[in-house]
């Protein structure tokens, strides 16, 4: 699964319709697969939680999926219940294997809806 495939999936689990690709709407750069999607007070905002730690931090909260950071270790498990854990390693970056854990998560989520 791309990573445009994968914010979609993330959308629909947290109830968002998307507008399009953000790219295409939008003239300041942004990365290639993040989306354009109606906020919740009905104006239109670039959603990309796996670069930014605001739309990551809300999905999580949104769906209540829970988040441990195993720093020793070197990997990321975001965890939805019942039975979705998707763990991602940390390389030399746990900010970024964060925010994709927690986006696999919601994917997961969307995924089964």
């Amino acid at each position: 699964m791309n990573d445009r495939e994968l914010l979609e999936l993330a959308a629909k689990a947290a109830g968002m319709l998307v507008i399009g690709s953000a790219p295409k709407y939008i003239a300041q750069g942004c990365a290639e697969h993040a989306l354009i999607v109606r906020n919740d007070r009905g104006g239109d905002s670039v959603f990309d939680p796996l670069t930014s730690d605001g739309d990551a931090l809300r999905l999580a909260v949104k769906l209540d999926i829970d988040v441990f950071i195993q720093l020793v270790e070197g990997c990321t498990m975001a965890s939805a219940k019942p039975e979705i854990d998707e763990i991602e390693p940390h390389g030399n970056d746990p900010y970024t294997a964060t925010r994709r854990a927690i986006t696999r998560a919601a994917a997961a989520i969307g995924a089964s809806k």
